[in-house]
């Protein structure tokens, strides 16, 4: 029995905590039974069959093991809830409809056939590429977007790309808690509602603000979509190879979504017309809608008990500190994409700055009153988990800024206008990142999951570090290509291996929280890179400053300002994240799954 509850591989990705199947009731009764008979070997047989029934009977339902969270496996492993909430199931009891909709999880793919089995691989990872591809529509086209909206203003352009950062960033934590209590493919299916109507509506801005607000929207889709997503092929793949290959394509798809989606911009930009970026996207995430709903398994609740069980996670839902959050996060960000746009002479931006503050420690002292029902438990707060946000934080911020000002310095400075030579140039970003993708199970598996953090941080640096020192009149396969070459192995080693490090910090109950917390940081700090860059552009270069040298001037500053970012992130994983090489289990499980079996 030891060995089995200690060989845990459980993997967060998105927000999710992919389940991990439980062995079945006859093997742990049968274990749990020799247990018994071993503390009673001094009593007569009656006694010890008379014991071990009655204890049995208490420690195992009829209908599927249910063991206390001490022992470190949760009954309904299919999902990651906060503990109160599991406490709450465990005295309830697990239901029929209950022990139906995770039968029907696991095994949903058993009897279905290959073309099929593509079709729902094809839907869950394609959630990726939409994600990632509508960043990349912004990105690559964005000097042709500005014109198209009036205007021309690097400010009013960078709110463009970092509206949709903002809110994808925001929401992730809070969407994955809602597919927790409502149903993965429901609130995956509202996230392709809003990214559809979001688009469409985009097509028809004629001004930056409302478009803002679109894009705004469309963040908010994805951010809704993507975990629950994630949450679908986590509780359909057990652990294995053909699982591992399921979230390598995944993670693969994250850079290869950045290009396709602004090669798909592009095309449009250049031979037809940048509304029908938006059209198009709204049409092909329609298709992909409805193939989700005819395909993905249907959340199935069908007993009372079970409505009374979402009835009660509803009213126990962390309302006041997800407000606390997102008001803080909305402001936070706002403030530093405004900034580049105003300046911080406007009173407002201290004001709002100064109301963020107070409502980020608000919520910290929210969140530690009221403990496990918190949206952000203490627990997922420890001395190791907040340096590696920290250093996520760093790392990302300077990605951001690298994507936004090559794609600039590359418009801007080198007078490639076409946004088909700008997508030709970034390619890079696609073999690279599918490469880093696949090297992390290969990775982790071998090396302490420091090491591999590190060498993300350090790929950013350098990545950061070519680009600033990139000559004007250099050839293209001089500095810049070997810098997108170099930076694209940071965003997917670090991603993956962070989740790692602070999903195995946690108990398994708080692994989805802390996973969902590492997607937050990921792509809010791509937004808050974007506003933080911006002003210090605007201040380096000087607002109303705008010849070639003054431009490339604020460029060079952005870069640096990068560089510095990857730096101290390389300074604080070298010095304070520390973590033993991978096994296929957490250390934490395994402790407890010894003391389980002595």
């Amino acid at each position: 029995m030891t060995e089995r509850l200690s060989a845990r591989d459980d993997v967060s990705i998105g927000g999710t905590a992919v389940p991990h199947r439980v062995e079945s009731d006859k093997t742990l009764c049968e274990d749990e039974n020799r247990s018994i008979q071993g503390d009673t070997k001094d009593s007569t047989h009656q006694e010890a069959d008379a014991d071990s029934e009655n204890r049995l009977s208490k420690a195992t339902p009829t209908s599927e093991p249910n063991m206390n969270n001490n022992d470190m496996i949760p009954a309904r492993m299919h999902q990651s809830q906060p503990q109160s909430q599991n406490q709450s199931d465990l005295e309830q009891g697990p239901t029929d409809a209950n022990n139906e909709y995770k039968k029907n999880s696991n095994d949903y793919l058993s009897d279905k056939s290959i073309g099929f089995q593509i079709l729902f691989i094809t839907i869950t990872c394609a959630t990726q590429l939409i994600a990632q591809g509508q960043f990349g529509m912004l990105i690559i086209p964005l000097n042709d977007l500005g014109p198209w909206l009036g205007t021309e203003d690097a400010g009013q352009m960078s709110w463009m790309a970092a509206s949709y950062g903002l809110t994808l960033g925001v929401m992730v934590v809070v969407s994955g808690r809602l597919g927790d209590i409502l149903g993965p493919k429901l609130i995956w299916s509202i996230g392709c509602i809003l990214g559809i109507a979001s688009n469409i509506g985009s097509g028809f801005c004629k001004t930056p603000i409302p478009f803002d607000i679109c894009r705004a929207i469309a963040g908010i889709g994805s951010a809704l979509s993507l975990p629950n997503a994630l949450a679908i092929l986590g509780r359909t793949y057990p652990p294995g190879k053909m699982r591992n290959l399921v979230f390598a394509i995944l993670g693969a798809l994250a850079p290869s979504g950045f290009l396709i989606g602004g090669a798909v911009a592009a095309i449009f930009t250049v031979l037809v017309n940048v509304r029908w970026i938006w059209w198009f996207t709204a049409i092909f995430t329609f298709v992909f809608l409805i193939s989700g709903l005819l395909i993905l398994p249907s959340d199935r609740r069908t007993s009372s008990s079970s409505w009374s069980t979402i009835s009660r996670k509803i009213r126990s839902f962390d309302y006041i500190g997800t407000a606390l959050l997102v008001l803080s996060m909305g402001l936070f960000n706002f403030v530093w994409n405004q900034s580049a746009l105003v300046g911080w002479e406007q009173p407002y931006i201290y004001i709002l700055l100064i109301i963020s503050m107070i409502g980020f420690t608000l919520f910290y002292m929210y969140e530690r009153k009221i403990d496990t029902k918190a949206l952000i438990p203490p627990e997922v707060l420890s001395r190791q988990n907040l340096l590696v946000y920290l250093t996520l934080w760093l790392g990302w911020m300077s990605f951001g800024t690298y994507l936004l000002y090559t794609k600039l310095f590359i418009y801007n400075i080198r007078g490639h206008h076409n946004a088909l030579i700008i997508t030709a140039q970034m390619a890079p970003l696609m073999p690279g990142g599918i490469a880093a993708a696949l090297l992390v199970p290969i990775l982790i598996h071998r090396f302490a999951g420091h090491k591999i953090f590190l060498i993300a941080m350090i790929s950013f640096f350098i990545g950061d570090l070519f680009a600033a020192l990139s000559p004007v009149h250099q050839t293209y396969w001089g500095l810049t290509f070997f810098s997108l070459i170099m930076v694209v192995f940071g965003p997917d080693l670090s991603f993956s291996t962070g989740q790692l490090i602070v999903s195995n910090s946690v108990e398994h109950e708080y692994q989805g929280i802390a996973a969902g917390i590492v997607s937050m940081i990921t792509n809010y700090s791509l937004s808050i890179g974007l506003g933080l860059a911006g002003t210090i552009e605007r201040y380096v270069k000087g607002p109303e400053n705008e010849s070639p040298e003054d431009i490339l001037k604020g460029y060079r500053a952005a870069f640096w300002l990068a560089t510095g970012l990857a730096g101290l992130a390389v300074i604080v994983v070298a010095l304070f994240v520390r973590m033993p090489k991978q096994s296929h289990g957490h250390e934490k499980d395994k402790e407890k799954s010894t003391e389980l079996g002595s």
